[in-house]
């Protein structure tokens, strides 16, 4: 059958602005799944294992480890070397004792060593009722849960920490002043700071938001915001 204009390939000339890896160096570059993460958001596990922490040192060997339960996404085994992995998302190699948290840094995906491999941060993009009263909430990386009672007063843009694999909420971050947030998109993308003030703009004009970072006063989107907990980056 016909692939209806799907391409398969992804050549490297063309690849997202955010791949943290040598755009002229090779022609192509392994092109994620359909998955959690848009395309524009998201690397292959295997592109992560060769290019980016040089574990693997080939395509071949990338599979492998993967096709043996070696990597861990999220504390689930990867099941394909084209599985996407985005933002927050928590890269684990049991056999290596080691942990990684995908950020965004200067517009750019960057692994981060972290010790927590059994928990990740979820920002709230979507909160609907559903049949029989409940309320589901979706996160940023496509999951989504049915909120308790108590649970549901949370808004849009605020984080939950979800304890991985099972989902289960270990605690909520509300996005207001005084919350400690991460800055995921735009040109201050990496820098962590408190937010001060956010800034409502009328009509549907994005609103914005006011941060101080160790000192340096930062202005950007509010929807450029991720609130986080005092652990982050630990």
């Amino acid at each position: 059958m016909a692939s209806h204009g799907r391409k398969r390939h992804l050549k490297r000339i063309a690849m997202p602005r955010a791949y943290p890896i040598a755009r002229k160096k090779f022609v192509f570059v392994k092109k994620p799944s359909s998955g959690r993460h848009p395309l524009d958001a998201s690397i292959s596990i295997s592109v992560v294992l060769c290019d980016v922490l040089e574990l693997c040192a080939s395509m071949s060997e990338a599979k492998k480890a993967i096709g043996a339960g070696l990597v861990l996404i999220d504390g689930l085994k990867a099941n394909s070397a084209k599985q996407p992995v985005g933002l927050m998302d928590v890269i684990s190699i049991p056999t290596l004792k080691k942990n990684f948290i995908i950020l965004i840094e200067k517009q750019k995906m960057v692994l981060k060593p972290t010790s927590s491999s059994k928990e990740k941060y979820c920002k709230i993009i979507g909160k609907q009722l559903i049949k029989g009263g409940k309320t589901q909430l979706s996160f940023h990386d496509g999951r989504s849960i049915l909120a308790e009672k108590a649970e549901a007063k949370f808004a849009l843009g605020d984080t939950v920490k979800l304890a991985v694999p099972s989902q289960k909420v270990v605690s909520y971050i509300k996005l207001e002043k005084g919350s400690k947030c991460v800055i995921d998109s735009g040109k201050h993308s990496g820098k962590l700071g408190i937010l001060e003030e956010i800034l409502e703009r009328p009509g549907s004009t994005p609103s914005d938001a006011r941060l101080n970072a160790g000192g340096e006063e930062l202005l950007t989107r509010k929807d450029y915001l991720f609130a986080v907990d005092e652990g982050f980056g630990k």
